[in-house]
């Protein structure tokens, strides 16, 4: 049987927006999205119930966002925009990616960065008040921002996203985490695998649209080889992000991979310039996200490039053997699609 190709959230997201751009209807896209079935709704509080019971900064949520919390609407979007609980391409990583490609690329074709707008105020266009204003802003941001190429305010951007994170914190585990909440060792490791493998780095130290894998090849390498001069803040805010997700997440078995991960960014930082390569922790990385409900396809490294994936479709068995030479098959990467988040070293 053919071996199936993964490919990320954000890329089949991309190539849908440009089948909608090529349209000769053109005009906004409206979403029809139904609100979570009664089941969905369940599955999400029993998840959210394993979180603290503070909001950002340490404040209870009030009565009102308790209310709001119950709202199948507020609900539909944030699980839509964050992708609770599977974390398999949701919109939040388009958006992630758009914004760190727009420096770059936005002043070319603004038009094709304001359908991503168009596509966040649809998906909150039912939403609650607040919910929705917060998404009215991100969207705005798109349509007026990319067009100004370097000089588009990335603060402004990180504003507003936090804005939607804030709105939808109460009802999103994923939006608590981007919020600033959330509690040592409670964070899915299903969201610990898709922030590290699928999750473009734009508001972090790389601020790019590169996936954190990606921005990991470029100083230890895939393969085995010498760690690059000169980028000792960059081994340092790597180690440190490793660190975060390291306390955060609620399964054994991925903190330590995350820690094998995460080994040869200390050993530079000590003096140790020789890297092993991220291969076999990734693999067991990849295997204890498996297990978490989180399929990642393997990452591949040619000519010092590295793609990585999304989470597999949700019928996608796990890779049986990690050490299954099919997984680096050349055919395997020459099959990827040309990653749209930035998911290249």
């Amino acid at each position: 049987m053919p071996r199936r190709i993964l490919r990320s959230g954000a890329a089949e997201r991309a190539e849908r927006s440009r089948q909608r751009r090529s349209s000769p209807s053109g005009g906004r896209r409206r979403a029809h999205r139904a609100a979570l079935p009664g089941a969905a709704l369940a599955t999400l509080a029993l998840t959210l119930g394993g979180c603290t019971d503070e909001g950002p900064g340490g404040e209870s949520p009030s009565a009102a966002s308790e209310e709001a919390s119950g709202d199948p609407a507020l609900v539909a979007a944030c699980t839509g925009f964050w992708g609770d609980p599977d974390y398999a391409g949701p919109l939040s990583r388009e958006v992630l990616d758009r914004a760190g490609s727009a420096p770059e690329v936005g002043p070319s074709d603004p038009g094709f960065y304001a359908m991503t707008g168009d596509d966040v105020e649809d998906l909150f266009a039912d939403a609650p008040e607040g919910a929705r204003a917060a998404a009215t802003e991100l969207a705005d941001w798109f349509r007026t921002q990319p067009e100004r190429g370097a000089e588009s305010d990335r603060e402004a951007f990180a504003d507003a996203f936090e804005g939607v994170a804030t709105g939808c914190h109460d009802v999103s585990v994923a939006a608590l985490w981007a919020a600033g909440g959330g509690e040592a060792g409670a964070k899915p490791a299903a969201l610990v695998c898709a922030d590290v493998f699928d999750t473009p780095g734009t508001l972090t130290h790389f601020a790019n649209s590169n996936v954190l894998t990606s921005n990991m090849f470029k100083l230890v390498g895939l393969s085995p080889r010498e760690v690059p001069s000169g980028r000792t803040d960059d081994l340092r805010a790597t180690a440190e992000m490793l660190d975060a997700q390291i306390a955060a997440v609620d399964d054994d078995a991925v903190r330590t991979a995350l820690e094998q991960v995460r080994a040869p960014f200390v050993d530079a930082l000590d003096g140790d310039t020789w890297s092993d390569g991220l291969q076999d922790p990734l693999d067991q990385l990849a295997t204890a996200c498996a297990e978490q409900g989180y399929h990642a396809p393997a990452p591949a490294e040619e000519g010092g490039d590295a793609v990585v994936g999304a989470p597999a479709p949700e019928d996608a068995p796990a890779r049986a053997d990690a050490s299954d030479p099919a997984d680096f098959a050349p055919s395997h990467l020459a099959a990827l699609p040309a990653p749209s988040n930035g998911a290249t070293a």
